[in-house]
């Protein structure tokens, strides 16, 4: 039987000062780099627990309610 595990990858963003229209605009990308590692990081842990079958779920499917858009 297959198995479900739910992973939760809390991302907090500090700014201090006023940021440049540019800076953030980069925001987007460095967020994006550091969830992208972190979900590798967490592939890599549940294969090595034995899960070698990873199939990604939509994080509204995940927690079972529809999530507002930021």
């Amino acid at each position: 039987m297959p198995t479900t595990i739910t992973c939760h990858f809390p991302i907090t963003v500090r700014i201090t000062g006023t940021p440049s229209p540019a800076a953030l605009e980069r925001l987007g990308e460095v967020v994006e780099q550091a969830l992208a590692a972190r979900l590798s990081f967490a592939r890599a842990r549940i294969a090595a627990a034995g899960f070698t079958e990873i199939v990604p779920a939509d994080a509204a499917d995940a927690a079972g309610t529809a999530r507002a858009a930021p």
